[in-house]
C-alpha cells in the first residue's frame, strides 16, 4: 500500500524549496509561528486511486491528484508564482530525470501530469488577493 500523506509532504517540501515561496498543506502556510506574507502557496490533497499489485508482484501504484493553489497580490505576481510552481512539478533535468525529485520514503514518483491550469482568478483582487490554481496527477510505485 502506497501511503498518501509521506507523498503530500515531499510535494510540499519541494514545492517550497524549488519555488522559494511557503507551502501549507489545506492552509495558510507559517514562517516561524507568524502567517507567511504573500505570495505563498497551499497544496490541496484531492484523491485518486491506488491500485493492487497482480499475483506475484509486490509493487503497487497509485495515481494522487493534488492542487497547488499560489495566493498573491496582484495578477503578475500569481501568474509569475504559478510558473514558477508548474516548473518545478512538470520540468526534466537535461539527463531526462525530473528537475526537482520528490523525495518519497518506501516510493517513486515515476509519473507527473498537468490536469488542469485554472489560471488567474482576480475576483478578490480589490482586497489584495489574487489566487490562481494548477492541478497535478502523480503516478508513485512503491519501491
Amino acid at each position: 500500500m502506497i501511503d498518501r500523506a509521506p507523498v503530500t509532504e515531499a510535494v510540499r517540501a519541494m514545492l517550497s524549496e524549488a519555488v522559494g515561496k511557503p507551502c501549507g498543506v489545506g492552509a495558510l502556510p507559517t514562517v516561524g509561528r507568524t502567517p507567511a506574507p504573500l505570495p505563498y502557496l497551499v497544496l490541496y490533497p484531492l484523491g485518486g486511486d491506488v491500485g493492487g499489485a497482480p499475483l506475484g508482484d509486490r509493487s503497487e501504484d497509485a495515481h494522487l491528484v493534488y492542487q497547488v493553489t499560489v495566493v498573491a497580490g496582484r495578477t503578475d505576481q500569481a501568474e509569475w508564482v504559478a510558473d514558477r510552481a508548474r516548473r518545478a512539478l512538470l520540468d526534466r533535468a537535461a539527463a531526462g530525470g525530473w528537475a526537482n525529485p520528490l523525495l518519497v520514503p518506501g516510493g517513486r514518483v515515476w509519473g507527473r501530469a498537468l490536469l488542469a491550469d485554472d489560471g488567474a482568478d482576480p475576483s478578490s483582487a480589490g482586497e489584495g488577493v489574487v489566487t490562481y490554481a494548477l492541478r497535478v496527477r502523480l503516478s508513485v510505485g512503491s519501491t
